[in-house]
Protein backbone atom coordinates (compact mmCIF):
# COMPACT_ATOMS: atom_id res chain seq x y z
CA UNK A 1 0.00 0.00 0.00
CA UNK A 2 2.83 2.28 0.89
CA UNK A 3 4.41 1.74 -2.67
CA UNK A 4 1.32 2.04 -3.99
CA UNK A 5 0.50 5.47 -2.67
CA UNK A 6 4.31 6.83 -3.42
CA UNK A 7 3.34 6.03 -6.96
CA UNK A 8 0.30 8.04 -7.14
CA UNK A 9 2.23 10.91 -4.68
CA UNK A 10 4.47 10.86 -7.80
CA UNK A 11 2.10 10.65 -10.68
CA UNK A 12 0.45 13.47 -8.96
CA UNK A 13 3.42 15.95 -8.20
CA UNK A 14 4.27 15.06 -12.07
CA UNK A 15 0.62 16.21 -12.72
CA UNK A 16 0.83 19.02 -10.95
CA UNK A 17 4.02 20.00 -12.68
CA UNK A 18 2.95 19.66 -16.49
CA UNK A 19 -0.14 21.47 -14.93
CA UNK A 20 2.37 24.87 -13.60
CA UNK A 21 4.65 24.39 -16.48
CA UNK A 22 1.37 24.53 -18.76
CA UNK A 23 0.11 27.59 -16.91
CA UNK A 24 3.32 29.56 -17.07
CA UNK A 25 3.52 28.86 -20.53
CA UNK A 26 0.17 30.19 -21.05
CA UNK A 27 0.64 33.04 -18.83
CA UNK A 28 3.61 33.90 -20.97
CA UNK A 29 1.68 33.60 -23.78
CA UNK A 30 -1.13 36.13 -22.29
CA UNK A 31 1.73 38.61 -21.06
CA UNK A 32 3.00 38.40 -25.07
CA UNK A 33 -0.18 38.97 -26.66
CA UNK A 34 -0.48 42.00 -24.24
CA UNK A 35 2.51 43.55 -25.18
CA UNK A 36 1.63 43.34 -28.14
CA UNK A 37 -1.72 44.86 -27.97
CA UNK A 38 -0.11 47.41 -25.96
CA UNK A 39 2.46 47.99 -28.62
CA UNK A 40 0.02 48.05 -30.77
CA UNK A 41 -2.35 50.39 -28.95
CA UNK A 42 0.68 52.45 -28.33
CA UNK A 43 1.21 52.97 -32.04
CA UNK A 44 -2.22 54.04 -32.35
CA UNK A 45 -2.30 56.58 -29.95
CA UNK A 46 0.75 58.21 -31.05
CA UNK A 47 -0.64 58.19 -34.46
CA UNK A 48 -3.70 59.75 -33.51
CA UNK A 49 -1.86 62.81 -31.57
CA UNK A 50 0.50 63.00 -34.53
CA UNK A 51 -3.05 63.45 -36.50
CA UNK A 52 -4.65 65.34 -33.86
CA UNK A 53 -1.63 68.05 -33.48
CA UNK A 54 -1.51 68.04 -37.48
CA UNK A 55 -5.29 68.86 -37.32
CA UNK A 56 -4.80 71.63 -34.91
CA UNK A 57 -2.09 73.45 -36.81
CA UNK A 58 -4.14 73.60 -39.98
CA UNK A 59 -7.25 74.62 -38.34
CA UNK A 60 -5.32 77.42 -36.61
CA UNK A 61 -3.62 78.69 -39.74
CA UNK A 62 -6.76 78.61 -41.64
CA UNK A 63 -8.25 80.89 -38.85
CA UNK A 64 -5.42 83.63 -39.26
CA UNK A 65 -5.36 83.40 -42.82
CA UNK A 66 -9.21 83.97 -42.84
CA UNK A 67 -8.89 86.76 -40.20
CA UNK A 68 -6.44 88.03 -42.48
CA UNK A 69 -8.53 87.86 -44.93
CA UNK A 70 -11.58 89.45 -42.91
CA UNK A 71 -9.47 92.74 -41.77
CA UNK A 72 -7.77 93.27 -45.81
CA UNK A 73 -11.80 92.71 -46.90
CA UNK A 74 -12.87 95.08 -44.15
CA UNK A 75 -10.06 97.69 -45.03
CA UNK A 76 -11.25 97.78 -48.78
CA UNK A 77 -15.02 97.91 -47.75
CA UNK A 78 -14.20 100.59 -44.85
CA UNK A 79 -14.81 104.33 -46.10
CA UNK A 80 -12.14 106.15 -43.45
CA UNK A 81 -12.93 109.60 -42.96
CA UNK A 82 -10.29 112.61 -42.24
CA UNK A 83 -11.24 114.68 -39.28
CA UNK A 84 -10.71 118.15 -39.01
CA UNK A 85 -10.83 120.36 -35.49
CA UNK A 86 -14.49 119.76 -34.81
CA UNK A 87 -14.87 116.47 -35.97
CA UNK A 88 -16.07 117.01 -39.23
CA UNK A 89 -15.52 114.98 -42.36
CA UNK A 90 -12.96 116.53 -43.83
CA UNK A 91 -13.51 114.13 -47.12
CA UNK A 92 -14.64 110.59 -47.34
CA UNK A 93 -12.38 108.21 -49.37
CA UNK A 94 -14.88 106.38 -51.13
CA UNK A 95 -12.74 105.24 -53.72
CA UNK A 96 -8.98 104.37 -52.94
CA UNK A 97 -7.60 105.08 -56.56
CA UNK A 98 -10.14 107.91 -57.14
CA UNK A 99 -7.15 110.55 -58.06
CA UNK A 100 -7.57 114.01 -57.44
CA UNK A 101 -6.56 115.66 -61.23
CA UNK A 102 -3.17 117.62 -61.88
CA UNK A 103 -2.73 120.95 -63.20
CA UNK A 104 0.22 122.46 -65.23
CA UNK A 105 -1.38 125.64 -66.99
CA UNK A 106 -3.17 124.63 -69.77
CA UNK A 107 -6.59 125.12 -70.99
CA UNK A 108 -8.34 124.55 -67.40
CA UNK A 109 -12.05 123.72 -69.06
CA UNK A 110 -11.40 119.86 -68.33
CA UNK A 111 -9.72 120.49 -65.19
CA UNK A 112 -12.32 122.39 -63.79
CA UNK A 113 -14.83 119.53 -64.91
CA UNK A 114 -12.99 116.88 -63.07
CA UNK A 115 -12.31 118.75 -60.03
CA UNK A 116 -16.46 119.24 -59.78
CA UNK A 117 -16.87 115.97 -60.13
CA UNK A 118 -14.12 114.82 -57.85
CA UNK A 119 -15.36 116.78 -55.24
CA UNK A 120 -18.99 115.93 -55.37
CA UNK A 121 -18.70 112.82 -55.45
CA UNK A 122 -15.87 112.94 -52.04
CA UNK A 123 -18.17 115.68 -50.28
CA UNK A 124 -15.27 118.00 -50.10
CA UNK A 125 -16.21 120.68 -47.59
CA UNK A 126 -15.64 124.33 -49.54
CA UNK A 127 -13.36 125.42 -46.95
CA UNK A 128 -10.76 122.33 -47.87
CA UNK A 129 -11.24 122.77 -51.57
CA UNK A 130 -8.41 125.08 -52.32
CA UNK A 131 -5.99 123.45 -50.20
CA UNK A 132 -6.46 119.89 -52.25
CA UNK A 133 -6.56 121.81 -55.35
CA UNK A 134 -3.63 123.67 -55.09
CA UNK A 135 -1.34 121.10 -54.08
CA UNK A 136 -2.20 119.60 -57.10
CA UNK A 137 -1.13 122.43 -59.38
CA UNK A 138 2.60 121.97 -61.24
CA UNK A 139 4.88 124.22 -62.76
CA UNK A 140 3.67 127.57 -64.36
CA UNK A 141 0.51 126.87 -62.47
CA UNK A 142 2.32 126.16 -59.50
CA UNK A 143 4.56 129.17 -59.68
CA UNK A 144 1.25 131.22 -60.34
CA UNK A 145 -0.64 130.26 -56.95
CA UNK A 146 2.37 130.85 -54.92
CA UNK A 147 2.34 134.77 -55.83
CA UNK A 148 -1.64 134.69 -55.49
CA UNK A 149 -1.54 133.39 -51.98
CA UNK A 150 1.29 135.79 -51.49
CA UNK A 151 -0.33 138.77 -52.56
CA UNK A 152 -3.55 138.29 -50.78
CA UNK A 153 -1.85 137.13 -47.57
CA UNK A 154 -0.48 140.57 -47.64
CA UNK A 155 -3.67 142.20 -48.13
CA UNK A 156 -4.81 140.10 -45.18
CA UNK A 157 -7.51 138.62 -47.24
CA UNK A 158 -8.22 134.68 -47.39
CA UNK A 159 -8.44 132.76 -50.86
CA UNK A 160 -11.93 131.18 -51.28
CA UNK A 161 -12.65 128.64 -53.13
CA UNK A 162 -14.95 130.90 -55.46
CA UNK A 163 -11.68 133.54 -55.55
CA UNK A 164 -9.29 130.53 -56.42
CA UNK A 165 -11.47 129.56 -59.38
CA UNK A 166 -12.09 133.17 -60.88
CA UNK A 167 -8.52 133.70 -60.64
CA UNK A 168 -6.91 130.85 -62.39
CA UNK A 169 -9.73 131.22 -64.91
CA UNK A 170 -8.62 134.37 -65.44
CA UNK A 171 -5.17 133.88 -65.72
CA UNK A 172 -4.85 130.75 -67.71
CA UNK A 173 -8.76 130.30 -68.87
CA UNK A 174 -9.52 131.00 -73.05
CA UNK A 175 -9.82 134.91 -73.56
CA UNK A 176 -13.48 136.31 -73.69
CA UNK A 177 -12.94 136.91 -77.40
CA UNK A 178 -15.01 133.06 -77.83
CA UNK A 179 -18.63 133.75 -78.42
CA UNK A 180 -19.86 130.26 -76.69
CA UNK A 181 -23.65 130.53 -77.22
CA UNK A 182 -22.58 131.71 -80.52
CA UNK A 183 -20.64 129.14 -81.42
CA UNK A 184 -22.59 126.61 -80.68
CA UNK A 185 -25.55 128.02 -82.53
CA UNK A 186 -23.34 127.82 -85.59
CA UNK A 187 -21.82 124.60 -85.39
CA UNK A 188 -21.52 122.74 -88.39
CA UNK A 189 -20.71 118.76 -89.01
CA UNK A 190 -17.83 118.88 -91.26
CA UNK A 191 -15.60 115.72 -90.76
CA UNK A 192 -16.50 112.49 -88.65
CA UNK A 193 -19.48 112.42 -86.57
CA UNK A 194 -17.08 111.73 -83.54
CA UNK A 195 -15.59 114.94 -83.84
CA UNK A 196 -18.62 117.06 -84.35
CA UNK A 197 -20.23 115.78 -81.28
CA UNK A 198 -16.52 116.12 -79.35
CA UNK A 199 -16.67 119.75 -80.08
CA UNK A 200 -20.92 120.13 -80.09
CA UNK A 201 -19.93 119.02 -76.24
CA UNK A 202 -16.88 121.38 -75.76
CA UNK A 203 -18.73 124.03 -76.66
CA UNK A 204 -21.98 122.85 -74.41
CA UNK A 205 -20.49 123.00 -71.57
CA UNK A 206 -19.85 126.45 -71.60
CA UNK A 207 -22.82 127.84 -72.28
CA UNK A 208 -25.93 128.61 -69.80
CA UNK A 209 -29.77 128.55 -70.37
CA UNK A 210 -30.41 126.21 -72.92
CA UNK A 211 -32.70 124.00 -73.11
CA UNK A 212 -33.30 120.25 -74.21
CA UNK A 213 -35.12 121.38 -77.11
CA UNK A 214 -33.02 124.40 -78.38
CA UNK A 215 -29.65 121.73 -77.74
CA UNK A 216 -31.65 119.17 -80.04
CA UNK A 217 -32.58 121.28 -82.24
CA UNK A 218 -28.88 122.87 -82.77
CA UNK A 219 -27.56 119.57 -83.12
CA UNK A 220 -29.68 118.54 -85.17
CA UNK A 221 -29.35 121.07 -87.52
CA UNK A 222 -25.33 120.92 -87.72
CA UNK A 223 -25.23 117.22 -88.78
CA UNK A 224 -24.71 116.25 -92.47
CA UNK A 225 -27.92 116.14 -94.27
CA UNK A 226 -27.06 112.58 -95.10
CA UNK A 227 -27.60 111.45 -91.09
CA UNK A 228 -30.24 114.52 -90.03
CA UNK A 229 -32.55 113.21 -92.69
CA UNK A 230 -32.06 109.76 -91.66
CA UNK A 231 -33.13 110.29 -87.90
CA UNK A 232 -35.55 113.34 -88.23
CA UNK A 233 -38.76 111.16 -88.33
CA UNK A 234 -38.21 110.21 -84.99
CA UNK A 235 -38.19 113.27 -83.92
CA UNK A 236 -35.42 113.06 -80.39
CA UNK A 237 -36.55 114.53 -77.18
CA UNK A 238 -33.11 114.84 -75.71
CA UNK A 239 -29.67 115.56 -76.87
CA UNK A 240 -28.66 112.31 -75.70
CA UNK A 241 -31.21 110.63 -77.84
CA UNK A 242 -30.82 112.18 -80.84
CA UNK A 243 -26.95 111.65 -80.28
CA UNK A 244 -28.16 107.73 -80.27
CA UNK A 245 -29.75 108.30 -83.44
CA UNK A 246 -26.93 110.09 -85.28
CA UNK A 247 -24.61 107.28 -84.40
CA UNK A 248 -26.43 104.79 -85.36
CA UNK A 249 -27.13 106.33 -88.69
CA UNK A 250 -23.64 107.09 -89.24
CA UNK A 251 -22.38 103.78 -88.77
CA UNK A 252 -25.58 102.73 -91.14
CA UNK A 253 -24.32 104.54 -94.14
CA UNK A 254 -20.64 103.58 -93.13
CA UNK A 255 -21.25 99.82 -93.66
CA UNK A 256 -23.39 100.79 -96.84
CA UNK A 257 -20.33 102.17 -98.26
CA UNK A 258 -17.54 99.68 -97.53
CA UNK A 259 -20.51 96.94 -98.89
CA UNK A 260 -21.16 98.99 -102.07
CA UNK A 261 -19.53 97.79 -105.17
CA UNK A 262 -16.86 99.79 -106.64
CA UNK A 263 -17.86 101.86 -110.42
CA UNK A 264 -15.85 100.96 -113.48
CA UNK A 265 -15.41 104.39 -113.73
CA UNK A 266 -13.87 105.03 -110.42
Amino acid sequence: MSLNFFFYSSFQMATNKERIENLETGLGQVQDNMSRIEKGFGEDLQYIKAALSKLTETSLANKEESSCEGDRASQIRATPEVLKDGGKPLFSAKLAKLEFPKYTGDDPTEWFTRVDQFFEYQGTPDAEKVSLASYHLRGEANEWWQWLRRTYAEAGKGVSWEIFSEELWSRFGPTDCEDFDESLSKIRQTGDLRDYQREFERLGNRVRGWTQKALVGTFMGGLKSEIAEGIRMFKPKTLKDAISLARMKDEQLLRQKSNSPISPNE
